[in-house]
This record gives C-alpha cells, sequence and structure tokens, in this order.
C-alpha cells in the first residue's frame, strides 16, 4: 500500500487580512511622524530643486520600493491594484474627469520660466512616486484589508476618512494647523473621487496618475507664482470654486457606487430575517383543525 504524498502548505500569497492592510498606513505614520520636525518650513516644500530632491523623490522612492516589495511578498499585486468588475453608474465619470479638467486648466498658470527645466523633471518624478505609493497604499493594499470585514460602504467611508487623518501628519512638518485641517478635509473628498476612478476602470493605475497630475498642478503653482502678483486671483479663485463642486460631488459618487454594491449584501440580511412560519405558510403547511 503507497502513502499518499504529503501536501505542501501554500504559504503565498497571504490571504486578506484587515490587519495587514491596515499594517502599511499605520507604519507609514509612525515613520512619517518620527522623520517629522516642527521646526521644518512646510510651506516651501516643492519650492526649489533640492527641496525636491529632499523632500519629493528621495523619500518617496524609497517608499515606493518598500511597498512593492511588501505588496510583492503578499501576493497582492492583482487584488490591490483590479477590481474584477466595474461600476455601470457612467455618470459618475464626472468626478474623475472634473477633476482631470482642473488639472489641465490649471497648468497655463503655472511659470515654466521661473525655474530651471530640472526642477519639472524632477518634480514630475516626485509626484509620478507619490502618486504610486498613497494610491497603492490607501486605495490598494487598504482596500483589501477593509473588504475583508467590512461592506463595501465602509470600506469606501473608511478609506476616504482614513486618508484625510493622514495629511493631520503635516502639523509635525510645520503646516498650520487651520491649513492642515482643511488638508484633511480635501484629502478625504479626493480620494473618494479616486476610488470612484478605480471603480469606473478597473485598475488602480488611472487613479495614480490622476493623483500625480494633481499634485504637479499644485506644487508647480505654488512654486512659481510670484508674490505680490494679483493677476492670477480670479483665475486661480474660479478654478477652487469649481474643484470644490466637482470633489463634493466625487463624495456623492463614491458613496453611491459603494452603497449600490452592497444591495446584494442587503437583500441577503433581509430574507434572512423572513420568520420561518412564512415560508411554510407559502407551502400550505399551516396547521388544520381537525372535525370533531
Amino acid at each position: 500500500m503507497t502513502s499518499a504524498a504529503p501536501v505542501r502548505r501554500r504559504r503565498w500569497p497571504v490571504p486578506p487580512s484587515l490587519l495587514v492592510g491596515l499594517a502599511p498606513l499605520v507604519l507609514f505614520a509612525a515613520v512619517s511622524a518620527w522623520r517629522a520636525r516642527p521646526s521644518d518650513d512646510y510651506p516651501t516644500l516643492g519650492q526649489t530643486v533640492d527641496s525636491v530632491v529632499r523632500s519629493l523623490v528621495v523619500p518617496e522612492g524609497i517608499a515606493v520600493v518598500a511597498l512593492a516589495v511588501v505588496v510583492s511578498g503578499l501576493g497582492w499585486w492583482r487584488i490591490a491594484t483590479v477590481d474584477p468588475t466595474r461600476t455601470p453608474l457612467r455618470w459618475t465619470m464626472i468626478a474623475p474627469l472634473g477633476i482631470l479638467l482642473v488639472c489641465l486648466v490649471r497648468l497655463p498658470l503655472i511659470d515654466c520660466s521661473a525655474l530651471p527645466v530640472r526642477y519639472f523633471l524632477l518634480l514630475t518624478v516626485g509626484v509620478l512616486f507619490v502618486g504610486v505609493f498613497e494610491e497603492l497604499m490607501t486605495r490598494g493594499v487598504l482596500l483589501v484589508g477593509l473588504r475583508r470585514r467590512m461592506p463595501e460602504f465602509a470600506v469606501w467611508a473608511v478609506s476616504c476618512v482614513l486618508f484625510g487623518l493622514l495629511h493631520l501628519l503635516n502639523v509635525l512638518a510645520g503646516a498650520g494647523l487651520g491649513t492642515t485641517a482643511v488638508q484633511v478635509v480635501f484629502a478625504a473628498s479626493f480620494g473618494s473621487t479616486l476610488y470612484v476612478t478605480r471603480r469606473l476602470t478597473g485598475s488602480l493605475v488611472p487613479a495614480m496618475l490622476l493623483h500625480a497630475f494633481w499634485d504637479f498642478g499644485s506644487i508647480g503653482f505654488s512654486a512659481t507664482v510670484r508674490p505680490g502678483d494679483t493677476s492670477l486671483l480670479v483665475p486661480a479663485g474660479i478654478i477652487g470654486l469649481f474643484s470644490f463642486a466637482v470633489l463634493a460631488f466625487g463624495i456623492v459618487a463614491g458613496g453611491v457606487v459603494a452603497w449600490r454594491d452592497d444591495r446584494p449584501r442587503r437583500l441577503r440580511r433581509r430574507w434572512r430575517t423572513v420568520p420561518p412560519m412564512a415560508a411554510d405558510a407559502v407551502r400550505g403547511d399551516e396547521p388544520r383543525l381537525q372535525a370533531v
């Protein structure tokens, strides 16, 4: 009698887990808090070539490599970057397209002659690192972990809130409390639009690129605008108001997409609560009176 070959236990990929999904976010927050110094001049972030290299390219490049190693070890590349089903709610495309429009109309406001060409090349690399890292961490690994324990509506809400709260760390780097509070709200609403982008396209890559494009325009504009120049106040104000309107729409769109995904779950819970006697009555099994 021959013995059966021993079954080898498969170690990889690691099964989706809430704790594993949260781990990169917690670790990144801890490292950022440890590196931050209250004496840092946060408003000058990305204003010079040296600042772009020191504050964006180098640290974000290291973070991307480290996170890529983690995702590879977990075996989560596909589930973290690809959604098997896309949302059929095409009207929600207004949110990412609106953000893309803001990025495009903001480009002419950047004075490309104010800084050398290598600044914009390095800035492009830096914001690409930011987009890849933050999206892979929040709309990727974190989303996988949250989906293990939560319905999709809670996944959408918690991922957006955590993405916003992550920007509270800017206070430790010298940012003002009021400015940081606005950033937290903005980042949370922007996260909803990026969530919609992933759900519409079925891929995390468009969200990464949209995130990077937004950061490029934001940092590039603040780095090249001349102090005291009032000629850009009106166009910048109009773009800002339109941005807030698009982001508000993105919150609604993200919530509706996630709520629609939970409809089968809600129906299962509703039918699970039906009393057994109701099913018996349909089959005609109700008790009959016996004749005397």
